[in-house]
C-alpha cells in the first residue's frame, strides 16, 4: 500500500473539508481549490445505508445535470469506487486495532477506514482496486474478532455533496431569504468582509466580547480541570468581572483598508455576466456554490493587488480556455495567489488542471502568461516575481512544487526595521503594519534582557524571534516547513544577528535537545501556532523545560486554542510532568479589520503558589507591585448575575474537585 491508511471518525465525517494549514486563512471567508472532489470524497457517519438504485434514478439525474454519482465515472481515481460495508463490529472498539486488524493481520492494504460512528457496530472500508476489494470480501466475510462475526458487502460511494446540497437548498429556497435579492457583489462582501458595513469601533467593540466570551469559558473550563486553582480563579473573577486574568482593551490595526498583502483568488464562473471572472467565491463547494463574484470593491485589498487581479481575468478571457469546474472536473483555470509587500514586490501563482495537455501546450500557456505581464498589457503593474502550479488530481502524500517561470525566487518583507526574505507558499502575517504592533506586545509581555533566551516555536520565516532578537541574550527557533525554516536562518544572517539558531523538523522532536540549551534562568517561550494549535507532545516540552518561568501564546483562533490554554494549565501527573502555567494577562489584537477574526496574546506563568498568596493576601513581593497596582480595588463582578459564585472560598475549592476532567 502507498502511504498510511486514512482514518476518518465521526468528528472528521461532519467537518467542514479542507483543512487549512495556513494561519494566514483564518481571517477571510473565502473558499480555496482545497474544497473540490477532486481526489476522496467524505463519507457521512451514516451515510451508506440506502437500498441499490436500478439505475433509473440515476439516469434522470444525468438528464437534469444533478447526477450525484458522475464524479465515480470520471478518469480519476476515487477509491468510493470500491468500497465495502463492515457490519458485526463490537460495539466497543478502538479504531486504532481495527486499523491494526486490517492492515497487519489480515494484509488487506486497505486505502481509507470510516466508522460509521460511536456505538455503531458497521464502518466503511475503501480499496485501491476491484482486486483489493474483492479480497477483503473473501477474507472479512464471516471471520471473527473480539467475540463478534463480520458481515460484509459492497457498499454504494457517497452521494458529491455539492449536488447534493444544490438540490436541497433549490428544494428549500424560500421568498423571504434575507440574501435572495441581493447582488454577487453584496452576496461576496457579506460572506467575506461581514464587518464592513460597521464602524471600526463596532467591529473593535464585538471582537472584544468575542475575546472576553473565550477567556469566561477557559475560566470556567480551567476551574473544573485543576482544583488547585479555585481560590486564584475565585480571586481574578470577583475582581476582572468574570475573567481569569487581566485582560486588555483590543489593540486596533494601524491601517483599516487596504490592507492585505496576500490572497487566493478562484477562477471561475460569476452567474450574473456568465464570463470567466478572478475573484472569490460567494460559499464553500460543501454550501453548493461553485460561483464566483469579482473583488474591485472589497475594501480589505490593496490597489495593487485589485490591478492584478483585473489583469489576469483579461488574460485567461483572451486565453480561449475554461475555468475548471469542480461539478464536472472539465476547463483548466483554478486559481491565482497575489502576493504583495511594502517593498514594492508582487508575486503570482497562477494555478490550472492541465487535463490532456501534452508538454508543449502546456510550455505554451506557461510563455504566454510570462509574455502578458513582462513585456505586453500586463508590464506597468510591475509583477517582481511569475511562479506557477499545474496538478490534476490530489492524492494525499504528493505535492505539486511550484515552477517559477520568471523573476525573483522570493519576496522580501521590512517588519520593525528588520528585512525578510518569505518563499512564495510561507506564512507572513496578511496585515504587515499590525502585525508589527504584534511584535512588539508579544516582546514587551515577554519582559527579555540581555539574559533571556528566546525558545521561538512555529517560527515560520523568523519574524518574531529575528524581531526581538536584540532585546535577548540568545533565539532559538523551531519550523517543520523547510522552505520557511531556510528563509529564517537566511533572514537571521542578512540582518546580521549571530544569536538566532533555527531548527527544521517538528517541534515535539527537537524539544529535548533545546531544552538541553535552554538552562538560563530567564527562558522565555512564543508559540505561535497554526489554527489547529500545538500538538500535545509540545506542551509536554514546554512544561518540562524548568527554566521557563514565561511562556506567550500567539492564536488566531482563540476557541480552538482553548485545549493547548487547559493542557498547559493541567495540574503535574505521570502525563503532565512539570508545574502548570497560569494564564496571567491577555491581549487582543486585530490584524483583520472588517472580518470577525482577531489575534489573542496571552502571557502565561509558572504557577508560584507563594507569590499568588502574597498578592491575593494584598503583599505583594516587589517584583509583583506593577501588577497589583492593576489590579482594581474592589470585587468588580458586573457580568451576568446568574454567573457570580457567592460560594465561600473552600465550598469554591472543593467544587472543582467533583468535576474535574480526566486527563
Amino acid at each position: 500500500m502507498n502511504g498510511a491508511m486514512e482514518v476518518e471518525t465521526e468528528q472528521q465525517n461532519t467537518s467542514n473539508g479542507a483543512q487549512v494549514e495556513k494561519k494566514e486563512n483564518c481571517e477571510v471567508n473565502e473558499v480555496t481549490e482545497d474544497n473540490k472532489i477532486n481526489t476522496e470524497v467524505e463519507v457521512p457517519a451514516e451515510g451508506n445505508d440506502v437500498e441499490k438504485s436500478d439505475g433509473t434514478a440515476e439516469e434522470a439525474a444525468v438528464k437534469d445535470g444533478c447526477d450525484v454519482y458522475a464524479y465515480t465515472r470520471r478518469e480519476e481515481f476515487t477509491s468510493e469506487n470500491f468500497k465495502i460495508e463492515l457490519r458485526g463490529l463490537p460495539r466497543f472498539y478502538h479504531v486504532g486495532q481495527l486499523k491494526k486488524l486490517l492492515n497487519e493481520t489480515l494484509k488487506l492494504n486497505a486505502h481509507k477506514l470510516k466508522p460509521a460512528g460511536r456505538a455503531k457496530n458497521w464502518a466503511y472500508v475503501n480499496f485501491r482496486d476491484e482486486a483489493a476489494r474483492e479480497n477483503a470480501l473473501a477474507v472479512l466475510e464471516g471471520y471473527k474478532w473480539k467475540k463478534s462475526t463480520f458481515k460484509v458487502s459492497n457498499a454504494k460511494p457517497v452521494e458529491d455533496p455539492l449536488v447534493k446540497i444544490r438540490e436541497e437548498r433549490e428544494a428549500s429556497k424560500k421568498d423571504d431569504d434575507p440574501d435572495s435579492n441581493l447582488s454577487i457583489m453584496e452576496r461576496v462582501s457579506k460572506s467575506v468582509i461581514p464587518y464592513a458595513h460597521l464602524s471600526y469601533e463596532e467591529q473593535l467593540e464585538k471582537k472584544q466580547k468575542d475575546a472576553l466570551q473565550v477567556l469566561r469559558k477557559y475560566g470556567s473550563d480551567l476551574a473544573h480541570v485543576n482544583p488547585e486553582l479555585a481560590k486564584f480563579i475565585s480571586f481574578q473573577k470577583m475582581r476582572r468581572k468574570g475573567q481569569v486574568c487581566e485582560v486588555d482593551d483590543i489593540v486596533p490595526s494601524p491601517v483599516i483598508d487596504n490592507y492585505r498583502n496576500k490572497c487566493e483568488f478562484t477562477i471561475g464562473v460569476n452567474p450574473e455576466n456568465g464570463l470567466p471572472t478572478v475573484g472569490f467565491r460567494i460559499a464553500s463547494y460543501k454550501e453548493g456554490s461553485m460561483h464566483v463574484a469579482p473583488i474591485g470593491h472589497l475594501c480589505h485589498l490593496p490597489h495593487q493587488m485589485k490591478s492584478v487581479v483585473e489583469e489576469f481575468e483579461k488574460f485567461i478571457r483572451d486565453s480561449g480556455l475554461a475555468p475548471f469546474s469542480p461539478l464536472t472536473h472539465e476547463g483548466f483555470w483554478r486559481q491565482l495567489n497575489v502576493r504583495t509587500t511594502r517593498n514594492n514586490d508582487i508575486l503570482i501563482i497562477p494555478m490550472m488542471h492541465p487535463q490532456d495537455m501534452n508538454e508543449e501546450q502546456l510550455s505554451d500557456v506557461k510563455k504566454k502568461i510570462v509574455a502578458h505581464f513582462t513585456v505586453g498589457p500586463g508590464a506597468s503593474l510591475g509583477i517582481t516575481s511569475i511562479f506557477f502550479k499545474a496538478y490534476g488530481q490530489k492524492e494525499k502524500g504528493t505535492e505539486h512544487v511550484l515552477e517559477l517561470l520568471w523573476g525573483q525566487e522570493c519576496i522580501t518583507e521590512t517588519i520593525l526595521g528588520k528585512k525578510f526574505r518569505v518563499s512564495p507558499d510561507a506564512f507572513l502575517q496578511v496585515n504587515t503594519a499590525a502585525a508589527e504592533v504584534l511584535y512588539d506586545k508579544i516582546g514587551s509581555l515577554a519582559e527579555l534582557d540581555s539574559n533571556s533566551v528566546l525558545l521561538d516555536i512555529c517560527c515560520g520565516t523568523g519574524t518574531i524571534g529575528i524581531s526581538l532578537a536584540d532585546r535577548c541574550h540568545k533565539v532559538y527557533g523551531v519550523e517543520i516547513v523547510e522552505k520557511a525554516a531556510d528563509d529564517a536562518k537566511y533572514n537571521a544572517k542578512e540582518n546580521g544577528l549571530e544569536n538566532v539558531a533555527v531548527f527544521t523538523g517538528k517541534a515535539e522532536d527537537n524539544m529535548p535537545f533545546l531544552m538541553q540549551h535552554c538552562t538560563k534562568a530567564n527562558t522565555v517561550g512564543i508559540v505561535d501556532p497554526p489554527r489547529a494549535g500545538l500538538n500535545n507532545s509540545v506542551v509536554f516540552g514546554l512544561r518540562k523545560c524548568e527554566t521557563m518561568k514565561r511562556l506567550v501564546f500567539v492564536s488566531c483562533d482563540p476557541s480552538n486554542a482553548i485545549r493547548n490554554f487547559i493542557s498547559l494549565a493541567r495540574p503535574q501527573s505521570k502525563q503532565y510532568k512539570g508545574e502548570f502555567f497560569i494564564p496571567v494577562r491577555a491581549i487582543p489584537i486585530d490584524l483583520f479589520p472588517h472580518t470577525p477574526h482577531f489575534e489573542l496574546v496571552i502571557l502565561f506563568e509558572r504557577w508560584d503558589e507563594h507569590r499568588w498568596k502574597c498578592i491575593m493576601e494584598g503583599n505583594p513581593l516587589p517584583q509583583d507591585e506593577e501588577y497589583f497596582k492593576r489590579l482594581p480595588d474592589k470585587p468588580n463582578f458586573s457580568g451576568n448575575d446568574s454567573q457570580k459564585d457567592k460560594r465561600t472560598p473552600d465550598e469554591q475549592e472543593e467544587e472543582p474537585r467533583k468535576k474535574m476532567k480526566p486527563e
